[in-house]
């Protein structure tokens, strides 16, 4: 006993040993002295938990007492970082890229400490490519998460879901069988079309319907529903794609777990087009899409800025009027956006 309260190493006044020692023999043979000693340390280790607890409970407390009309998150965000004025970023953007004559630039920005926000050709819709596995994935993480499946299921590829147009899952024999977090890797990170298509498939269309009623896209599940598959309009603005991001960041779809587990994976995505403009230590938390037919460009994510996250998504399609999309210009497009927007987030006052 003298050993585990350390008596023995931390006292050097060898009476003083001694006394411990007494006092601890004293404690043994005297039950009363010893449950009374007993209560003493619980008293105290709870007092000081009270103690604790009270402390904590008053700071939230007094907060919101005395600023009752505020937004709590106020308490926990430094005031420099609770930037409201992007009109410069907005103007400088605006010229830049709102009349474009050789591409259609969507941009939508948002500063996630205080909802301000820029959107560049805000209303021009534009086809999100391989941005839509974002939503399928998501209906697929909520499926586990209610208990439905779990992600070490296995799914098997059919022939029906084997598509080359991007990834190498469609070389696989028929047959062959993949984990359902495996999938999500594989669609995610390296935006596979089959891995896409096999969760999309083991999908009720009421589950896919659930995540766009949740996030307010009712109209796109009432459009859906309207047409054949064939004339499915999947057309979508910068600032409306960004609501899957949003949902993410505040986890208000998926449990918080789920929504870290679901960008942990998106963190491993290819650095390009939006990363270009990032310094190399900074986390983008992303997706891209490439839509070859329609000439599209797209990539949408979060940028952890030290303490000023923000959202980006940007859009970019070719014009009828040049022959061809040019990548070189295209990825410096998306750089050049990128760096201007991090530029200002991180040095304004």
């Amino acid at each position: 006993m003298v050993a585990f309260f350390g008596v023995k190493e931390n006292m050097k006044n060898k009476k003083e040993k001694n006394k411990i020692e007494r006092f601890f023999v004293r404690l043994k043979n005297d039950k009363k002295e010893f449950k009374i000693f007993i209560l003493v340390i619980l008293l105290l280790a709870t007092n000081g938990l009270l103690i604790n607890s009270y402390l904590k409970n008053e700071k939230v407390e007094s907060f919101e007492d005395k600023y009752n009309f505020l937004n709590p998150a106020v308490d926990l965000i430094e005031s420099h970082d609770l930037i409201v004025n992007f009109q410069s970023l907005r103007e400088s953007l605006t010229s830049k890229y709102e009349e474009r004559e050789d591409y259609l630039v969507s941009i939508y920005f948002e500063y996630l400490p205080t909802g301000a926000n820029i959107a560049i050709n805000k209303d021009e819709e534009v086809w999100p490519a391989s941005l839509i596995k974002i939503p399928v994935a998501m209906a697929m993480m909520k499926k586990v998460e209610s208990g439905k499946w779990n992600f070490d299921n296995e799914l098997v590829i059919l022939d029906e879901d084997k598509d080359n147009g991007f990834g190498t899952l469609y070389q696989q024999p028929t047959g062959t069988t993949m984990t359902i977090e495996k999938l999500l890797e594989e669609s995610l990170i390296k935006s596979d079309n089959t891995a896409h298509l096999v969760l999309l498939r083991n999908l009720d269309s009421s589950e896919i319907e659930d995540i766009y009623n949740h996030l307010g896209m009712d109209d796109i599940v009432s459009d859906v529903k309207k047409k054949s598959t064939q004339d499915v309009d999947n057309r979508i603005t910068a600032k409306r794609y960004s609501i899957f991001f949003r949902s993410l960041y505040n986890s208000t779809y998926l449990l918080p777990e789920n929504s870290q587990k679901f960008l942990d994976i998106l963190e491993k995505a290819p650095q390009e087009y939006l990363s270009l403009g990032l310094p190399a230590e900074v986390k983008f938390v992303h997706k891209t899409g490439v839509r070859v037919g329609e000439s599209v460009n797209a990539d949408a994510g979060i940028v952890y800025a030290d303490d000023r996250p923000y959202l980006i998504t940007v859009m970019i399609q070719k014009r009828d009027n040049i022959p061809e999309s040019d990548n070189e210009k295209i990825n410096q497009i998306f750089k050049d956006i990128s760096e201007e927007i991090y530029n200002y987030v991180s040095t304004v006052e």
